[in-house]
């Protein structure tokens, strides 16, 4: 009673698998099939359980018992041709068609992945090296400073260094050709994507007990970002629209504001109800790329003037911060931007390299593979909502779309992330890079030092961090840094040699005697990987490969 079974592997790393089943094999199972039947129905004249298998076919019927036993046998015969076959699954599989005499079922597993890099051994580039400015402490001096400012409304024409409270508009003036002209028709009459452009989720909003007025757009000089003030839901999708309120507050600081530009220039001199029109063109090297040398209008009116009183930068200041001195505040200050910047500088160190091999790489991975980040995409999508006190069905209509609908605007950047976390997960396999156990012990260390004399916190932290979320986080970044590192000396030719690495390896592994403990191999694990995952996909989404052990998963 062995299973037929056809296997053909197609170009997209599926493998289609057809089983036919033996009609002695079926027979059995009907029988076992009408036993469990038995037990369940009354049949005159015999107890449960116990009438004959003929009495129980007259009963059900013969297709009816066939179409039962079919279904009861299905799982084994799926797992028993998988054990025969033994496919690199990679994630669930799919339960494709049947035909019933004979009995021929119908698969489709999707396979591993295969990942060919190109010769991304050979890529250089110059890495510049993470530089902190005074300049760039003193400001942020300046924002701590801000974080303790005293503000009274006054009336008086602003000043430079005063708060102020404006409604308005800002945007960059856009030159339309005739092409253009075309598309903004066609998204009227719904002929483009953009109709189709996954709507944000609401933001979640909590009570506080300076609450500001409705309307009113808090500022906040640590975030401060010109691409954030577009209020108007008609335009949250207009890149060219720099802030749309009817209430925005923000300091007269020409080194914050726009800066390079006569932004605050234009609004010193004001009173409250006083109105101006202006433009002004970016400087052509502006730190925000995408206004560089374009010319913006705007339109404002003045609501309120307030006047600004900052604290001295002094060591009372410094403690308010957790600091003794203000010499411990600016090094604090200067350590914090260097990580910021170091990090930043190393995601795009990790983004370029892993474009440029992209370039050079082939990749053949299964549909289910970007089916899955999908997945993970919605999944976080729907938490944002919920958390934000909608009910999903009701966001829906609430935005005119379906989940279908957004599965198909998210695919594209899926299928990007899925080529770069490919492109990613074979660079640390050919380059051997792996977390041992005291790269973990080094990170813990390094975590608690900031909490010596606590102990019972150090306990605690250090529990955390072996196992569980802790563990997974914490083994992220070690393989980050890892990653970074190793992606950097290649970039300026210092990397060791594949064959170096393999002879790394295979030393280590013949000093090992077979009692020491293994050092676990966390190498690409799928707890591991996220935090390197995070950094070139461009939503916060990840999604977990599947468990090998595939189900069936009838349509």
């Amino acid at each position: 009673m062995t299973l037929t079974i056809h296997t053909e592997q197609d170009d997209h790393r599926q493998l289609k698998m057809t089983i036919e089943v033996p009609e002695e094999r079926i027979e059995k199972q009907m029988r076992e099939t009408a036993r469990k039947l038995a037990k369940d129905i009354n049949l005159p004249g015999f107890r449960r359980g116990k009438a004959p298998y003929s009495v129980v076919v007259n009963r059900v019927g013969r297709d009816a018992l066939r179409a039962e036993a079919v279904e009861d046998m299905l799982q084994s015969v799926f797992e028993e041709a998988l054990d025969e076959v033994k496919p690199d699954i990679y994630a669930q599989a799919q339960f494709d068609d049947m035909e019933m005499e004979p009995l021929v079922l119908k698969f489709t597993i999707p396979l591993t992945p295969e990942v060919t890099l190109g010769d991304y051994r050979s890529l250089r580039k110059e890495i510049e090296p993470v530089n902190i400015t005074d300049k760039a402490i003193e400001q942020a001096l300046k924002q701590i400073r801000a974080r303790y400012q005293e503000l009274e409304e006054v009336d008086r024409p602003a000043a430079e260094g005063d708060m102020i409270v404006i409604s308005g508009r800002g945007e960059l003036i856009v030159e339309v050709d005739e092409d253009e002209d075309e598309e903004e028709e066609g998204m009227e009459t719904g002929e483009t994507e953009m109709d189709t452009a996954v709507p944000q989720p609401p933001t979640a909003t909590a009570e506080t007990d300076d609450e500001p007025e409705d309307g009113d757009d808090d500022f906040d000089e640590d975030d401060f970002d010109e691409d954030e003030y577009d209020e108007d839901e008609d335009d949250e999708d207009d890149d060219d629209v720099l802030f749309d309120s009817t209430r925005l507050e923000l300091p007269l600081d020409s080194a914050e504001i726009f800066p390079g530009t006569p932004f605050v220039e234009n609004l010193v001199g004001l009173s409250v109800g006083e109105s101006k029109d202006f433009t002004f063109i970016f400087p052509e090297d502006y730190e925000q790329e995408e206004m560089a040398g374009k010319e913006a209008m705007f339109s404002v009116e003045v609501l309120e003037v307030k006047s600004r009183h900052l604290p001295e930068l002094d060591d009372e200041l410094a403690q308010k911060e957790g600091h003794e001195t203000l010499a411990e505040l600016e090094e604090a200050t200067r350590q914090r931007l260097h990580e910021m910047a170091e990090s930043q500088a190393n995601n795009e160190l990790v983004d370029s390299m892993v474009h440029e091999m992209l370039e050079i790489s082939t990749l053949v991975y299964p549909p289910a593979a970007v089916e899955m980040e999908i997945d993970g995409r919605i999944q976080s999508f729907k938490n944002q909502v919920t958390r934000s006190g909608w009910q999903w069905e009701d966001y829906l209509k609430m935005n005119a779309t379906s989940e279908e609908a957004m599965r198909e605007d998210f695919r594209e950047a899926a299928e990007e992330a899925v080529r770069h976390q490919l492109v990613l997960r074979q660079f640390i396999l050919n380059e051997k890079i792996k977390i041992k156990d005291e790269d973990v012990d080094a990170k813990i260390e390094e975590r608690i030092t900031a909490f010596k004399g606590n102990d019972l916190l150090i306990n605690s932290m250090r529990d955390y961090y072996r196992q569980g979320a802790g563990f997974d986080m914490l083994s992220g970044e070690i393989l980050m840094d890892k990653v970074t590192k190793r992606m950097a000396a290649i970039y300026n030719g210092s990397a060791p040699t594949l064959e170096e690495l393999e002879a790394e390896e295979t030393a280590v592994a013949e000093e090992e005697s077979p009692a020491d403990e293994p050092i676990e191999d966390m190498t690409v694990t799928e707890e591991t990987t996220e935090a390197v995952e995070s950094v070139v996909e461009e939503t916060e989404s990840e999604t977990a490969v599947a468990d090998t052990n595939a189900n069936m998963d009838p349509e």
